[in-house]
């Protein structure tokens, strides 16, 4: 049975420091002590959306950061994941800005570096994002490899806020 278990550290809103994981796949209901749990649902004639283990985690910032900053945090984030055994399926850094705008004169965001992975001038974010996947035979999550993944991305957005996060209440 196909669940996903949510959880989410920081506050609500727009504009705040917060980040969340997603685990997508086979999880036993002693996971929802941990986050919120959802079914899902697919088409019984076709074959399942999620064949391996599945995680999305996202991080969004209270104030804009300039995108190689936000770049070197995604890739030592994928590399931790691999660490785990988790292969990167897509990665995005998210709510891009373009900090040459006039809206920005004067403001000591106008000095954020160009980025030259960007297009289209943009070169600050206010977050990113990474889904990645782990074949494994065992359909199932366990608690234990929750748990780890849990441990790591909450070590990781230490480095990321400078500062713990609290969990939000589910």
């Amino acid at each position: 049975m196909m669940r996903v278990l949510k959880l989410k550290y920081g506050t609500s809103g727009e504009k705040v420091d917060a980040f969340g994981i997603r685990f997508y796949g086979n999880i036993g209901k002693e996971a929802g002590r941990l986050g919120k749990i959802s079914q899902m649902l697919s088409d019984p004639d076709m074959p399942p959306m999620i064949k391996n283990k599945r995680i999305t985690l996202w991080f969004i910032f209270e104030k804009i950061r300039p995108c190689a900053d936000v770049s070197s945090l995604l890739n030592e984030l994928i590399a931790r994941l691999r660490g785990n055994g988790y292969e990167m399926m897509i990665s995005s850094l998210d709510d891009l800005v373009d900090t040459t705008s006039p809206e920005y004169a004067g403001k000591a965001e106008s000095r954020f570096p160009a980025y030259e992975r960007m297009i289209h001038g943009y070169n600050a974010t206010c977050g990113f994002s990474v889904t990645a996947e782990k074949k494994d035979p065992k359909s199932k999550l366990s608690m234990a490899e929750i748990e780890t993944i849990q441990k790591m991305t909450i070590e990781f957005s230490q480095m990321v806020y400078k500062r713990p996060l609290k969990k939000a209440n589910h």
